[in-house]
C-alpha cells in the first residue's frame, strides 16, 4: 500500500522532476562528511586538523539551512537555490584545491562555505508538495522526502568505500558537488519551483519560532538528535570493530519505520504518537546499556531506528502544518537544523564521556533524556493539535 501510494505521488502532474532533483541532490548527504575527513587527513596527516574541517562543515550546514529557509520563503525558490549552488561550488572547488595543497588555514574556511551554502532542496520539495498533490496524498509524500533523506546516510559511505578502491577523496568531493548542482538545477528550474511563492508573511522578528507547535518540534529534533549523537559514538566505543554494522542496523530500522509507520501516524494524535514513540526508543537505549554482543546491540539500534524514523516524518509532517503563514520553508530548515547540531552535541559528549567512564553512562544518560522528552511532549501536546486539514 505504502509503495503504491509512493507511485501514486510520482504520477501527479510536475511532481517527477522536483522528486528527480531531490535524489541527485540528496545522494551526497551521505559522502561528503567522510570525503572531507579523509582528504583532510591524508594530506596534514592529522585528524585534529580532519575533524575540525567536518565540524566546520557540519556547523555551517546547520547555519545556512536557518538563512536559506527564510529566504526562500521571502524570494522563492528558485532564485535563493541557485545562487547557493553557485556559492557552494566555489566553495567546494576550493576546498579539494586547498585539501589537496596542504593549505592549513584555507581548509577550515572553505568547509563552512561548503556546508552553508548546501542548497535546501529537500525543505523544499516539501513545500511544493501542497501545491502539486491532493490532500489525501501529502502524508506518503512527506514520507518520500524523509526517505530521499534517510536513504544516501545509508548508502552514502558505502559508495565512498566502493570509489576510494579506485580513486581519492578528492575525486568523491568533486563527484559530489556534480549531485548537489545537478540535483538543484533540476529542481529549482522545475515550473513547480519557478512558480512557488510563499504565504503572505507575518511580521515576526522570530520568524517560524512564532508557531508554538515549530517551538515543540524543535524540542523533539534536538532530543532525538542528542539521542542518535550518543548511540554513534557510544557504539563504535564499545564496539569499535563492528561500528559499520551498528550504523547500519540504526539506519536500517530507521527506513523501515519510516515506510511502515510515516503515513500511518500522520493522523490522529500527533503529540500522543510522538510520545510514544520516545517511550519506545527510551526502552531501547535502556536494553543497550547491559548489552554484551555485537548483535544484542545492533537488535537494540534497529529497534530504537523503527521509532526515531516514522517520528521524524511525523516531525516534518507537523512542521509545514504548524508554522505561521509565511515561514513554512524556514519551519523545516529549523527543525532539521536543530537535530544536526544536537546530534553534533550528543557525539561530543558521549565521545568525553566514554573517554572518562566508558559508555554505558552515556546510553544511560540518553535513556533519561528520551523519557523526559516524551513526558514534555505530553506537557505540550496541545501545541501539537492541527485544527486544520493540509494545505
Amino acid at each position: 500500500m505504502t509503495s503504491g501510494s509512493f507511485l501514486a505521488v510520482l504520477r501527479q502532474p510536475g511532481a517527477r522532476r522536483p522528486a528527480a532533483g531531490a535524489v541527485l541532490a540528496s545522494l551526497p548527504i551521505g559522502m561528503l562528511g567522510l570525503a572531507v575527513l579523509l582528504l583532510v587527513q591524508r594530506s596534514q596527516g592529522r585528524f585534529a586538523s580532519a575533524g575540525l574541517a567536518v565540524g566546520l562543515l557540519g556547523a555551517g550546514t546547520a547555519v545556512g539551512m536557518m538563512v536559506q529557509g527564510r529566504l526562500i520563503d521571502r524570494f522563492g525558490q528558485t532564485p535563493v537555490l541557485l545562487t547557493a549552488a553557485g556559492a557552494q561550488l566555489l566553495g567546494m572547488s576550493g576546498l579539494v584545491l586547498a585539501g589537496r595543497a596542504g593549505a592549513g588555514a584555507a581548509v577550515p574556511v572553505c568547509a563552512f562555505l561548503t556546508g552553508a551554502c548546501e542548497p535546501q532542496v529537500n525543505a523544499s520539495l516539501r513545500a511544493l508538495w501542497p501545491t502539486l498533490l491532493p490532500s489525501r496524498l501529502l502524508p506518503a509524500a512527506m514520507t518520500l522526502s524523509s526517505l530521499l533523506f534517510e536513504v544516501p546516510l545509508l548508502l552514502g559511505p558505502l559508495l565512498v568505500t566502493a570509489m576510494l578502491l579506485v580513486t581519492g577523496p578528492a575525486a568523491v568531493i568533486v563527484l559530489c558537488a556534480a549531485l548537489f548542482a545537478a540535483g538543484t538545477a533540476t529542481i529549482a528550474t522545475s515550473r513547480a519551483a519557478r512558480a512557488w511563492r510563499g504565504e503572505a508573511r507575518r511580521n515576526d522578528l522570530i520568524g517560524a519560532l512564532a508557531g508554538p507547535g515549530v517551538r515543540t518540534l524543535l524540542l523533539v529534533a534536538a532530543g532525538h538528535g542528542l539521542i542518535i549523537g550518543v548511540v554513534q559514538v557510544s557504539a563504535a566505543a564499545r564496539f569499535t570493530a563492528d561500528a559499520g554494522l551498528l550504523y547500519a542496523a540504526l539506519s536500517a530500522g530507521s527506513v523501515l519505520g519510516a515506510v511502515v509507520g510515516g503515513t500511518r501516524l500522520q493522523s490522529g494524535r500527533p503529540a500522543w504518537w510522538l510520545a510514544g514513540l520516545t517511550v519506545v526508543a527510551a526502552a531501547a537505549l535502556a536494553a543497550s546499556v547491559p548489552a554484551a554482543t555485537p548483535l544484542a546491540f545492533a537488535g537494540c539500534l534497529f529497534v530504537l531506528g523503527t521509532c526515531l524514523g516514522p517520528a521524524g516524518v511525523l516531525g516534518f509532517a507537523l512542521a509545514g502544518r504548524l508554522a505561521p503563514p509565511g515561514h513554512t520553508v524556514e519551519a523545516f530548515t529549523m527543525v532539521t537544523a536543530a537535530g544536526l547540531s544536537a546530534i553534533a552535541v550528543g557525539a561530543a559528549a558521549a565521545g568525553a564521556a566514554a573517554d572518562r567512564f566508558g559508555s554505558t553512562g552515556a546510553l544511560a544518560a540518553a535513556t533519561a533524556s528520551a523519557v523526559l522528552l516524551a513526558l514534555l511532549l505530553a506537557a505540550r501536546r496541545r501545541s501539537l493539535e492541527v485544527h486544520d486539514g493540509p494545505s
